[in-house]
């Protein structure tokens, strides 16, 4: 399955013919960013730096499990919710993505999301990117992507925090995504954080031609090897795309740890359904 991938500000500019070095170009933006008083384009770059600086760590995120994390209530402090890496790249897939919605007559997709840390660890910012573009009919041109900052405060909950979002000032220009779906995209990042490290719902991706060989050994050095050639990657809810006549988990929140004070995201198992069906599935689906 084919997953969008977030672009930075500064691989747009290298793509538009603007190069230099990294330290350049973020100290030139880091400026830019002052000189016209923009807090937010600043956290942005910090977010993408940080990102860059991780090798660009992302979730691929299939279909499956998107509805199932997007209908969690997640009832708990906001303070609790902690990034997995400095900041993260949330990938859709291209084809069947249930994050979708109408603009002007087209289907527009949800394509990804960055996370990061802003306002020294008291929120996160979720950059949301639909595709949408600024050029100067020159050729250079930069993503323009929706973002909303997420407040981290004990005592707040995250439903609460949900709530409290908001629009921004340029919530009127541009492609409109309806509140409703930046509602589950926060969500959905959310309980991204929480995800229990179950091999069934997460596991590390690795170079294309090394697929079919990790999954048949597991072996550490298909991974290793991957992160060597710059993929820092996992997969969401991969095993979730499932055979006919298996109910699928679903996900819930359960508390773990000493004194039950850590919140997790786990599948509650599937069944098999209608047993003597599936037996006339042809050997060898799914490994059988």
């Amino acid at each position: 399955m084919d997953f969008w991938n977030y672009i930075t500000t500064r691989e747009a500019c290298i793509r538009s013919g603007v190069f230099g070095t990294a330290d350049e170009y973020y100290k030139m933006a880091f400026a830019d960013a002052i000189r016209v008083n923009s807090a937010q384009f600043y956290g942005q770059l910090q977010v993408e730096r940080t990102w860059e600086n991780a090798r660009k760590p992302y979730y691929a995120v299939w279909p499956s499990i998107v509805p199932m994390l997007t209908r969690l209530n997640l009832d708990l402090d906001s303070s609790l919710i902690q990034l997995p890496l400095p900041a993260l790249c949330i990938r859709l897939p291209k084809d069947k993505n249930p994050l979708v919605f109408d603009w002007k007559g087209e289907g527009v997709q949800i394509r990804c999301m960055m996370m990061g840390e802003i306002n020294e660890g008291r929120g996160l910012s979720i950059l949301i990117d639909v595709g949408e573009g600024m050029t100067d009919g020159e050729g250079f041109g930069v993503p323009i992507y929706t973002y909303r900052n997420f407040r981290r405060k004990s005592g707040l909950t995250v439903e609460g925090a949900i709530q409290e979002l908001g629009r921004n000032e340029y919530a009127e220009l541009g492609v409109q995504i309806p509140e409703e779906l930046i509602t589950d995209c926060v969500r959905l990042c959310c309980s991204l954080c929480l995800l229990e490290n179950d091999p069934s719902v997460i596991e590390p991706d690795v170079l294309s031609k090394d697929r079919a060989r990790f999954e048949q050994s597991g072996d550490d050095k298909y991974i290793d090897k991957a992160h060597r050639r710059g993929k820092v990657g996992w997969n969401v809810g991969k095993r979730m795309e499932v055979a006919p006549h298996y109910r699928r988990p679903h996900m819930t929140l359960v508390w773990t740890g000493s004194g039950r004070t850590v919140p997790k995201v786990v599948p509650r198992r599937g069944s098999v359904v209608h047993r003597e069906k599936v037996e006339k599935v042809p050997s060898g689906f799914g490994g059988g």
